[in-house]
């Protein structure tokens, strides 16, 4: 497929947009494992699904722009692999190992149960649901789950999979590339609506009940020139249905597209945040890293001790502290060496205006 000459595809402010997204499913997960009362009314305020669907878009509209400026698919595997697998196969090992101080196990109990190496073996698979828990961690806890967020990630690997294929049967096979889209966007929304009809979101949530909020990313990307032209117009309309669909009918059919064009109208309507990320991407590391966080200061009654707003502040500091030195130690080194080279040029044009 010929790719697209976008003047104003790179002028955007999605790493703003991950920063709010990643934030808000932090705060969620802040109240939901805190257990501190008075903030409990507080949790309808921070949508995680959405927050999560918005992740989707923008995966799409950005992974899809990768696959077209990747000189094979071999190039983009490489990519996807380097830029996901760095901080996660980290932070799983060192929640493994390091949790071990809080746990009620012993040494034999915890390195020597098979429950250990389940962990291990599933969650660096991405399959965090077969083993979600460490022996004797967490366990008087709400849940024990080490770090709940990460089942997006697998979704996430299926969907930088699927992109070299739907290529692929569009090349091989002649079939339109925006049919293809739109047979599988409607698969996803049966999928999700049929699953939701029998009250198991948990099963309708995961693929293929996502990818509609994928393919919408897709389709965002590949005909960028039109939606940029037409943004102003379609997002009223937009509005409508995505109210209509949240907060009236409780279903899910225009929802991804319409709520998909919303986060692409913000990408390139806010220009004020245009420059949000220049000093490093640090969305994936807040992601990752605050759910252990919080279950660590939970289980070590640190909320019972402090006031809410002093464990907030606490926590935020400490996951943005993760999240800069996992940038900059565990991702970004791993990054294409012109994207390195681009922040190391930052870096130091900074540390010299400071001084």
């Amino acid at each position: 497929m010929k790719r697209l000459v976008l003047s104003n595809v790179n002028i955007n402010n999605f790493d703003f947009l991950r920063i709010v997204f990643a934030t808000t499913v932090a705060i969620a997960h802040f109240i939901e494992l805190s257990q501190i009362e008075i903030l409990q009314p507080l949790q309808g305020h921070f949508n995680t699904p959405l927050a999560i669907s918005g992740f989707f878009v923008i995966s799409g509209f950005l992974v899809a722009k990768s696959f077209e400026n990747s000189s094979n698919t071999k190039d983009y595997f490489f990519r996807r692999i380097k830029r996901i697998f760095p901080a996660y196969f980290f932070v799983i090992f060192i929640c493994a190992f390091f949790l071990f101080f809080i746990s009620e196990a012993t040494i034999s109990e915890y390195f020597f149960n098979p429950q250990f190496y389940r962990y291990l073996v599933a969650n660096l698979t991405f399959q965090n649901y077969f083993e979600p828990c460490l022996p004797g961690v967490f366990e008087s806890q709400k849940i024990c789950v080490v770090n709940g967020a990460l089942w997006t990630i697998k979704i996430e690997e299926a969907f930088y999979i699927s992109l070299p294929i739907l290529y692929w049967i569009f090349r091989r096979f002649k079939i339109n590339f925006y049919a293809l889209l739109t047979v599988l966007y409607f698969l996803s929304i049966i999928y999700f609506n049929y699953f939701l009809s029998h009250d198991n979101y948990r099963i309708a949530k995961q693929l293929p009940g996502a990818y509609a909020f994928f393919a919408v990313g897709i389709l965002f990307y590949k005909k960028f020139d039109f939606f940029f032209k037409w943004k102003h117009y379609i997002i009223l309309p937009s509005l409508f249905l995505f109210a209509m669909e949240q907060y009236v009918f409780s279903v899910q059919f225009f929802k991804p597209i319409t709520y998909g064009f919303m986060v692409y109208y913000l990408a390139y309507t806010l220009r004020i945040f245009n420059n949000f990320g220049k000093y490093g991407d640090f969305t994936y590391g807040i992601y990752i890293y605050h759910f252990p966080v919080i279950q660590v200061f939970v289980a070590m009654g640190l909320f019972m001790m402090y006031s809410p707003l002093f464990m907030f502040i606490c926590t935020t500091i400490l996951v943005l502290f993760l999240a800069v030195l996992s940038w900059v130690f565990i991702e970004l080194p791993f990054l294409p060496p012109s994207r390195r080279n681009r922040h190391k040029q930052i870096f130091k044009s900074s540390f010299k205006y400071s001084k």
